[in-house]
C-alpha cells in the first residue's frame, strides 16, 4: 500500500498542475482579439477544463485524509473526524488546505453561474487557486514584511510559470487554425499576442525563481552537496532546456511558417515536448517542496 507521503505528494501535483494549466489556458484565450476563434478554441477546450476541474475537485477532497495520516500514525488516522478538525484548525497545513477548498469552491461558482462561466472568470478563480500553494512550505519560512514579500513573490512565479505551461495547450490547438485561410490571419494575431506575453512570462519566472532561491536557500549558487539544492539545479537545468526550446520556436521556426510546409508539425511537436518537460518541472517543484532546504 502506498505510504501517506507518497499520496501526499500525488494529490499535491494533480492540484498544481490543475490549477496551473487551467490559469494558463483561460489567461492564454484572453489574448486572442478574434471573437470567433476564442470561441471556438473555449469551446473545444471546454472538456479538458472539465476534466481537469474534476481531478482538482478529487485531489483537494483527498488531501486533508491524507495530511492527517502523514502527521498522525498512517492511514487509521485518516478515518477519523477528530483528527480531521485538528488538523484543519490546528495546523498550518490544514490551514492552507481551507484556503484550497475555498477557492475550489469559488472555481465551482464560477462554473455554476452562466454570466462567470468564461476564460475571466476561471483566470481569476485559478489565479487564487495557486495563491493558496503559498500560505504553507518554504514561503512560512519568514514572517513579517519578508514573510509577505516571500508569498506575493512565489505566487508570482506560479502564475508566470502557469501562464508558460497552460497556454502552450491553447497554442498548440492555434497552430492547427493557420491551415485554415479563413482563420490564418485571427491566429497569426493571436500566436503574435501569445510571444509577447510568453516572452514577459518566461522573464519573471526567472526573477522570481532567483528570488525565491534567494529567500529560501539564502545562498547562491545552490550547494550541489544538499539534496533540495541538488534538486534545484535540476530544475534549473530543465528551465534551461525549455528556453533553449522556446527560443529555437520563436526565432528559428516562426520565421519557416511561410516557406516551409514541415515548419508547423515541427513546431507543433516542439511545443508538446516543451507542455511534458513543464509538467516535470512541476512535479519535481512539488517534490522537493517537501524537502527542508538544508537536508543533506
Amino acid at each position: 500500500m502506498i505510504e501517506p507521503a507518497g499520496a501526499l505528494l500525488i494529490v499535491r501535483s494533480v492540484f498544481t498542475l490543475t490549477a496551473l494549466l487551467l490559469w494558463g489556458g483561460s489567461a492564454c484565450l484572453l489574448l486572442i482579439a478574434d471573437q470567433t476563434l476564442r470561441d471556438g478554441l473555449w469551446q473545444r477546450l471546454r472538456r479538458w477544463g472539465v476534466s481537469a476541474v474534476m481531478l482538482g475537485g478529487l485531489s483537494t477532497l483527498a488531501t486533508l485524509p491524507i495530511l492527517t495520516a502523514s502527521i498522525g500514525s498512517g492511514w487509521t488516522d485518516a478515518r477519523s473526524p477528530s483528527m480531521f478538525g485538528l488538523v484543519a484548525t490546528k495546523t498550518l497545513v490544514g490551514s492552507a488546505w481551507i484556503w484550497q477548498l475555498a477557492a475550489f469552491l469559488v472555481l465551482g461558482l464560477v462554473l455554476i453561474v452562466p454570466g462567470m462561466r468564461c476564460p475571466a472568470g476561471i483566470a481569476i478563480a485559478t489565479s487564487l487557486m495557486l495563491a493558496t500553494l503559498t500560505v504553507s512550505g518554504h514561503t512560512a519560512m519568514h514572517e513579517g514584511a519578508i514573510g509577505v514579500l516571500h508569498r506575493f513573490n512565489d505566487w508570482g512565479h506560479l502564475l508566470a510559470g502557469g501562464f508558460w505551461l497552460g497556454a502552450l495547450v491553447p497554442v498548440v490547438m492555434l497552430l492547427g487554425q493557420l491551415r485554415q485561410p479563413s482563420r490564418r490571419l485571427g491566429a497569426i494575431d493571436a500566436l503574435i499576442r501569445f510571444s509577447t506575453a510568453g516572452h514577459l512570462a518566461v522573464a519573471v519566472a526567472l526573477l522570481t525563481g532567483v528570488v525565491n532561491t534567494w529567500l529560501v536557500v539564502g545562498t547562491w549558487p545552490p550547494d550541489p552537496d544538499v539534496l533540495y539544492q541538488r534538486a534545484l539545479w535540476l530544475k534549473v537545468a530543465m528551465v534551461g532546456i525549455l528556453i533553449m526550446m522556446a527560443i529555437y520556436n520563436r526565432y528559428r521556426l516562426v520565421p519557416r511558417l511561410s516557406r516551409e510546409t514541415d515548419a508547423l508539425d515541427t513546431l507543433r511537436r516542439v511545443s508538446i515536448m516543451e507542455i511534458v518537460l513543464l509538467i516535470g518541472v512541476v512535479t519535481l517543484v512539488v517534490w522537493f517542496g517537501t524537502l527542508s532546504p538544508d537536508q543533506g
